[in-house]
């Protein structure tokens, strides 16, 4: 068993350098190397250490959902508009992409609304179907997901 774990590290744990990007990514020796195009720059975290818990796999399958719902590149530009107009109000806030606005408004999207919303189970087809408020960035607004800023209203591409 140990033979094949070492191969499968060998194997996959490798950082790389791609030509024509400002950057080294991959994994090497515990740490995870990324370039941060905000920052300009490449940043180092330690490799998480979490011992396998049912906690874990229930969030590793929601992370999976979430990503399967693979929303619009119309819509993404939204989140990154909105996210933008954001920061620029609030110095404080600090979330790094789009993305992480838009988790953090379906983790609050499933708190609003429990009996409707399994984060285990969504899809872009069930949040269509039901007309959930996640479906744009100005129905997220309205519903309160997201705060006010101005101009959300033109933020209507759905998912």
């Amino acid at each position: 068993m140990q033979g094949k774990w070492k191969k499968h590290m060998e194997e996959n744990m490798k950082a790389t350098v791609k030509e024509g990007l400002k950057g080294f990514s991959g994994k090497l020796d515990g740490a995870i190397y990324y370039y941060h195009p905000r920052l300009k720059c490449t940043l180092m975290r330690r490799a998480p250490k979490m011992p396998v818990q049912a906690q874990n796999l229930d969030y590793t399958t929601i992370a999976r959902q979430i990503k399967a719902i693979a929303p619009s590149e119309a819509y993404r530009n939204d989140f990154r508009n909105y996210l933008n107009h954001l920061r620029d109000r609030d110095d404080s806030i600090r979330l790094p992409s789009w993305y992480s606005l838009y988790v953090k408004m379906l983790w609050a999207m499933q708190a609003k609304y429990p009996d409707a919303v399994s984060l285990k189970t969504i899809t872009r087809e069930q949040i269509m179907a039901q007309n959930l408020p996640c479906r744009s960035v100005k129905t997220a607004v309205e519903d309160g997901l997201l705060a006010i800023i101005p101009g959300y209203q033109y933020m209507d591409k759905e998912i």
